[in-house]
């Protein structure tokens, strides 16, 4: 062991002291363990509440299902007797009381009835009164307390009985002084009022079930006076103070009467939970309610509803102190949870904070020394990237430049393929009915050969001839329309690209039956007719702009689709072709965003919203203009093509080459009758007819 190492441990009990000094909690400290305690308070605030809300919704939800039964049950109660005033109308002696008030021995039978079916039915009164409100019989006529000879005009069941039919009021007997629900109808003959039945129902069962439940259960009129609790102290009492003019009212009726009768509970609402359940608080010092148990219980989780059919009110109110008794264990575990986790936190960081300070001085040498060499690499490599950059950005240009005008491209051949994609089903059809018909004519010729019938044989070839010459102008067309080549400006015979683009829809306008109407040059200017451009995009165009007017003309009871051709009377340099359906037309919002990408006014499905895009990109690579024009919702839409002519010295040398390529395109179309299409000038032509079938051949 060297003699340098027993010096060794005196350095450490030299920084022994900054350790303890190092330890001791600093301003930032106290500042975390502040907000780690408020964390606490708020965490356990949160779970306070959250406990609370989850109680106090499932009380809520106990509540409301305790309702459902306790409203049900009430209902039931009320409803029972309703067949009681039908059966007694079928009774003709009560009838004849009512006819005969004073006959003695009809009273008697009529009260020995009247007993018979209370008896039967379990309801607590029944009796008869006249017009004016006199009982003539009643089922207690052997009772002491007996309704017999008492007048009950001033009850609100009597006048509602006589005015609507029936009647039904609660409120204290004023013979019995006992309360009841009253059910009252009205008994007719012969078109005339004769008198009324009154059944009184006992509610007192339905009272003592509700008893028997922890929740304190409430029925309350319209008035807001409680005649039915599970609670008795509060029977006959408010829920909220009477005006002078509704306490009136209820002393006419003879309603309600008692101790405290019609005296304010002191319900005082803390808090709405939802719309039919609040918290609400028992106002104290009350000495009717003092004694009782209930006025120990501060607050109420209070769930309402309207009784229906009634204009009653039942509520039931639950404690709230086991929610909040749960809500504050939920806050203490979730304290003593959140004390933990904050501890641990602590801990953690004050061990984080001793490592990084020991980390700190050796990182910052080592740093010092890298932020050293990294200055001298930084000088040096900025001037070789900012070269670098430079040749990038060039070189990036360039690609950039390459890439649009190749994408252009795809994008323009892209439209081509989706047409044709379009036209797909059309072309298919066109070239399976001639199919069809070549495999039926070449088995006939082989059998007329075979049976030497050779003038037959030869027909059938002639028409085979025929039908292949036909499918190969539809295949030749569809290759050229097709074709991939880049955009060279050119004289191109417009009337030519009409006829071609009209060729590639021939077959849905036949199937849609569509109207072509085409308005031509005058044939004595032919020099208007050769445009700058390059026919195979101009067609594709054309196809585009005669497809989406198809579309628009599904629905449409007059289907004609015009294309007229002619100078342009604004600049003699454009010849002007337009293109005319009869669909709904284009909205005036629309049309503005008519060449947008991606915008379309099809259904969803119908069309990406590129034709109209890409055809207005290849119009201005020709020097021309693509617009939407504007017309009345009814006339449909209009979309007009300004081309450049030609000058002179191009027409010369063109005119015969489109004159003998128009030559050829007439003959290769003369055994097509049925195209759609025709040439006019101010005349329309007829309507298109269906596609004509392939003959049928000779059999042998």
């Amino acid at each position: 062991m060297s003699p340098s190492e027993p010096s060794a441990p005196a350095p450490r009990r030299l920084r022994f002291p900054a350790r303890i000094a190092a330890r001791l909690p600093s301003a930032s400290q106290a500042a975390k363990a502040l907000a780690f305690a408020a964390l606490v308070v708020a965490g356990a605030w949160t779970a306070y509440r959250y406990a609370e809300r989850a109680e106090t919704s499932a009380m809520i939800e106990r509540a409301t299902h305790r309702l459902d039964i306790d409203e049900s049950t009430l209902k039931g109660e009320l409803t029972r007797y309703d067949y009681l005033p039908a059966l007694l109308s079928l009774n003709p002696d009560i009838a004849l009381l009512l006819r005969h008030p004073r006959d003695a021995a009809l009273i008697s039978r009529v009260n020995h009835y009247l007993a018979d079916v209370t008896t039967d039915s379990q309801a607590a009164a029944i009796y008869v009164l006249d017009l004016h409100g006199t009982t003539l019989a009643a089922s207690n006529w052997n009772q002491p307390i007996t309704f017999v000879g008492q007048n009950f005009s001033y009850r609100p069941y009597f006048i509602n009985a006589l005015n609507n039919g029936t009647g039904r009021f609660y409120g204290l007997g004023s013979t019995s002084r006992l309360p009841g629900y009253f059910y009252a109808a009205r008994i007719d003959a012969d078109g005339k009022q004769l008198g009324v039945v009154a059944t009184k129902i006992s509610l007192d069962p339905i009272e003592a079930l509700w008893k028997r439940g922890d929740e304190t259960v409430l029925v309350a009129d319209a008035n807001g006076v409680v005649f039915l609790s599970s609670f008795a102290a509060w029977k006959y009492r408010t829920l909220h103070p009477l005006s002078a003019a509704a306490r009136a009212r209820i002393d006419a009726k003879r309603q309600y009467g008692g101790p405290g009768a019609l005296a304010d509970i002191g319900l005082v609402p803390r808090r709405r939970l939802s719309p039919d359940a609040e918290i609400d608080a028992i106002a104290s010092g009350d000495p009717l309610t003092a004694s009782e148990a209930a006025t120990q219980r501060n607050e109420f989780v209070v769930v309402s509803r309207t009784v229906s059919g009634t204009d009653w009110r039942i509520m039931s109110l639950t404690d709230i102190a086991p929610a909040r008794k749960s809500a504050r264990y939920a806050a203490l575990v979730a304290a003593l949870g959140l004390s933990l986790a904050t501890s641990v936190a602590l801990y953690l960081l004050q061990r984080r904070k001793v490592i990084a300070q020991r980390l700190a001085m050796r990182e910052t040498l080592e740093r010092m020394n890298d932020e050293l060499e990294r200055k001298v690499a930084r000088r040096t490599g900025a001037l070789a990237r900012a070269n670098k950059s430079l040749r990038s950005e060039i070189a990036e240009h360039k690609r950039t430049e390459a890439t649009l005008k190749a994408t252009l491209e795809e994008l323009v051949q892209a439209g081509k393929m989706a047409l044709i994609g379009q036209m797909s089903a059309g072309i298919t059809h066109e070239l399976n009915q001639p199919l069809a018909a070549l495999r039926t004519l070449s088995d006939n010729a082989l059998l007329f050969l075979q049976r030497g019938r050779r003038d037959e044989a030869e027909n059938n070839l002639r028409i085979i001839a025929g039908l292949i010459e036909r499918m190969g102008t539809i295949t030749a067309q569809l290759r050229r329309f097709s074709r991939k080549a880049p955009a060279e400006l050119a004289p191109v015979d417009v009337e030519r690209a009409v006829a071609n683009a009209l060729f590639l829809v021939e077959l849905r306008l036949r199937k849609e039956n569509v109207e072509v109407v085409r308005n031509t040059l005058d044939p004595s200017t032919p020099e208007q007719r050769l445009v700058l451009g390059d026919a195979n995009r101009l067609e594709q165009v054309l196809v585009n702009l005669f497809a989406n007017a198809l579309d628009a003309m599904v629905d449409s009871a007059v289907r004609r689709l015009t294309i007229t051709v002619c100078a342009d009377e604004t600049d003699d340099a454009f010849t002007k072709l337009t293109v005319t359906d009869t669909g709904p037309g284009i909205p005036e919002a629309a049309r503005s965003r008519l060449f947008e990408p991606f915008f379309t006014t099809k259904a969803p499905g119908a069309g990406l919203g590129l034709g109209l895009a890409i055809s207005a990109g290849i119009v201005r690579e020709f020097g021309g203009t693509l617009k939407a024009e504007a017309t009345a919702t009814t006339e449909g839409a209009s979309f007009t093509l300004r081309l450049r002519r030609v000058n002179a010295q191009a027409q010369d040398a063109h005119m015969d080459e489109s004159i003998a390529h128009t030559w050829v395109d007439a003959e290769s179309k003369k055994p097509q009758p049925s195209s759609p299409t025709q040439d006019t000038r101010p005349s329309q032509s007829k309507p298109p007819t269906q596609s004509v079938q392939p003959p049928p051949a000779r059999k042998a």
